[in-house]
Order: C-alpha cells, then sequence, then structure tokens
C-alpha cells in the first residue's frame, strides 16, 4: 500500500483539480463546482495537503487507478486484497479511462472539507470497495426510504445542520441515519469499506485523504452491469461511449462462460420428450433466459462505438449463442422424429399425448411452411415428418 500511495504522490500524470465550496450549495450545481484547473497529481497532492481555505476545498475528478500506478502494480494491488481478487475487469486494461462511466477503479485526492454528493456507485450491480491510503474519510449510508428528504449537495458544512424527515426534525445527518437505520462509517488510512451494489451514500474528507475506489466485477455479474450501463447511457446521452478492444474481447470471453455453463443441450428437450420424460424444466428455463439476455443486451450495442470492428464480433458471438438455444435444433443434434404413437397434437389450447395413457405431453417440434401447409411430406430442418393427421382423428385421440 505504501508503494502505491508514493506512485500517486509523485506522478505527473495530469488531473482535473476541483475548487469545491462546503457551505449552501444548490443541487443543480454539480458537486459544488466553484472552479477547475489540470495539475500533475503530484502538484494536485501537495496543493489538497496545504489546503486551509475556510467555506472552500479542492477536489479532484476521478482519475482511472491503472492509469496512475501502471498495469503491473494495479494488478499486484488486486492481488494482494482478496476482496478485489475475484474483480474481471482488471484484466481488460483498456477499460480503463478516466472520467468513464465503465471504470472500476479510480484514484481521489482531496483537501481537508472535500465531499462527494448523495449518489450511488456504478455500475450499479457491482459490489465497491472503498480503499484510504492516507487521511481520514468519513462515509454515510442512507437508507433508500430517506433519500427523497436529502438534497443531493449536502456539503461537508451542511453535516451538522438539522434535517427534516418525515415530518420530524433531526439534529444532524447522523442522528438522522442512526435512527432510520443509516450509518456513519470513518475510515482511516490502511481501512477497506465493501458497499453492496445500489447503495445511496455520500462522503467527506475529515483530513486530506487519499482514496481508492473499486467496482469488484465477477464474469457472472458482467451481463448485467452491461446492461445497467446500456441503459444509463440511454436515459444520459452525455455518457455515450466509444468502446475499445479490450470492452469487445471481455463480452466474448463472458460469451464463451455463459456457453460453457449452459447445462441443456439444444437436442436434449426433443430427445427426452419423444420418450415421454420430462426435461429440466427448471434448468432450462434459467439457461434460456440468460442466453436470452445476453443475446438481446449485445444487439443492442451500436456498431459504431467499437471503432468499426465490433459488427463481425457481434454476429459471431450472436451466432454462438442462438445454437445454444435450446430451441434451436440443428439437423445434425435432432434425433429422428417419434412415432405417430409418441406423437403430440394441439386441441384447444393444450397438448395431448396420443397414446400416453395421461403420460405428459410433449412440446411438438417446430415445422416448415410448407410441411404446416401440407405441401412437403418432410419436416421442418430436414427430418422426417409424420403422416398427416386429420382434424377429426385428432379431436377423437384427444377425447379419447
Amino acid at each position: 500500500m505504501q508503494e502505491v500511495l508514493k506512485v500517486v504522490k509523485e506522478s505527473r500524470m495530469v488531473v482535473n483539480e476541483l475548487l469545491q465550496t462546503t457551505g449552501e450549495c444548490l443541487d443543480s450545481h454539480a458537486n459544488g463546482e466553484l472552479s477547475t484547473t489540470n495539475v500533475t497529481l503530484a502538484d494536485h497532492y501537495k496543493r489538497a495537503f496545504k489546503y486551509n481555505t475556510p467555506g472552500r476545498a479542492l477536489y479532484m475528478h476521478n482519475k482511472a487507478l491503472i492509469e496512475v500506478l501502471g498495469h503491473e502494480l494495479t494488478h499486484r494491488l488486486y492481488r494482494s486484497m482478496q476482496p478485489l481478487a475475484q474483480d474481471v475487469l482488471v484484466n481488460y486494461p483498456l477499460l480503463y479511462v478516466s472520467d468513464n462511466p465503465k471504470s472500476s477503479s479510480d484514484v481521489l485526492v482531496g483537501s481537508r472539507g472535500s465531499w462527494s454528493p448523495l449518489h450511488q456507485d456504478l455500475p450499479l450491480y457491482c459490489t465497491s470497495a472503498i480503499l484510504v491510503l492516507e487521511g481520514f474519510k468519513e462515509f454515510v449510508i442512507v437508507p433508500d426510504e430517506v433519500v427523497p428528504s436529502l438534497r443531493i449537495n449536502i456539503t461537508s458544512g451542511l453535516w451538522e445542520q438539522p434535517i427534516m424527515h418525515d415530518g420530524k426534525y433531526y439534529q444532524d445527518l447522523q442522528d438522522l441515519v442512526h435512527a432510520t437505520g443509516g450509518a456513519v462509517l470513518p475510515l482511516r488510512a490502511g481501512d477497506m469499506m465493501i458497499m453492496p451494489p445500489r447503495v445511496f451514500h455520500l462522503a467527506r474528507n475529515r483530513e486530506a485523504t487519499v482514496s481508492c475506489n473499486f467496482s469488484v466485477c465477477t464474469m457472472e455479474s458482467v451481463p448485467l452491469t452491461v446492461a445497467q450501463t446500456l441503459a444509463r447511457i440511454e436515459q444520459s446521452p452525455r455518457d455515450v461511449m466509444h468502446f475499445d478492444k479490450d470492452f469487445a474481447q471481455l463480452l466474448a470471453d463472458c460469451t464463451k462462460m455463459l456457453l460453457q455453463q449452459a447445462q441443456v443441450k439444444p437436442s436434449t428437450i426433443h430427445n427426452l420428450t419423444s420418450r415421454k420424460r420430462l426435461p429440466p424444466v427448471q434448468s432450462i428455463l434459467d439457461n434460456s433466459v440468460r442466453l436470452m439476455e445476453w443475446y438481446m443486451t449485445l444487439q443492442c450495442i451500436p456498431n459504431g462505438w467499437v471503432e468499426g470492428f465490433w459488427g463481425p464480433v457481434r454476429s459471431r458471438l450472436l451466432t454462438q449463442l442462438q445454437a445454444a438455444l435450446p430451441l434451436h435444433v440443428t439437423p445434425s443434434t435432432e434425433p429422428p422424429a417419434a412415432g405417430p404413437s409418441q406423437a403430440t397434437v394441439p386441441v384447444s389450447g393444450k397438448m395431448a399425448g396420443v397414446g400416453g395413457g395421461g403420460s405428459t405431453a410433449a412440446l411438438p417440434r417446430p415445422l416448415g411452411t410448407a410441411t404446416r401447409l401440407g405441401l412437403d411430406s418432410r419436416a421442418g430442418d430436414g427430418a422426417a415428418a409424420d403422416e398427416p393427421v386429420q382434424p377429426r382423428k385428432r379431436r377423437a385421440a384427444a377425447h379419447g
């Protein structure tokens, strides 16, 4: 940790330094920003630790940790801390671009009194980890039901002001959150806090502080994280992303993971139902939903967002997913059609097994257009078709 702090203190990486107000501030005034300037991280560190102007504070816009530390030191930091060891995004370094909503780790340096507004960490479905390298930072965890009563910009100087919630006045912010099930959590050098997804919180630096924020994302949570990120971009057009090759590789690796987890092969349903057996319904549903949701998510990513090469990658991934869906059965994998004694026919919106003696009915295999119209003696997908069933026989079978 000391090596990380040393690199931060000496970094020549340019950051956006932010002058904040610590007093009254309208919610429309983002982060209480009074002015900004570009300085090196090393200069910002020196200025922040010396700054002591009443009613003002020095902070900075988030800077991607991997840009400051480099790939090797970042990976060493992740491997050394158990909560971070399961993160997968660190393996795709080009994802780490400062001020990018999908960046999963960053560094912050702020003077005494600098603060963060009421917010949820992004991506919304990732667990967050906050590590303090130097100084003293204070977090307030806010219950969801209290959020409507609070302003967004509760500056560091307003934490001790009275607050009204649900028709009752509370002495200060700490009094309110303690009475409503929230918490005030102090973090000093060496402390790490793990925060569940979608938790509202705000923070202030009681002393000049250096801290790192991490969004811990497992490969299993990538589909939901990507979907939520895209939904957020839809609501905030300013957040349009120009994805890079690392992002495309992450999507390909996630697709591979989902396909490896698939427990039901496309031909399994037909094989079992044709023998009057019930397939693993819950596994089929769970697997199909995961694959289809990921399929639709990939379809939503515009080609131009991935520098022109996303189109062919997406086509390949969509083809792989489509082939893995249980409803997609190819001639090479589908077994021969069941005989007449095992056939299924629709009656009044229900499925009845012919000659099944009350056995569980199986879903029929979809037929080609020519077959459905009686113009082709072959079943769809190249398999042999059963003999056409006359409507009168179909009714007799259903009521027999």
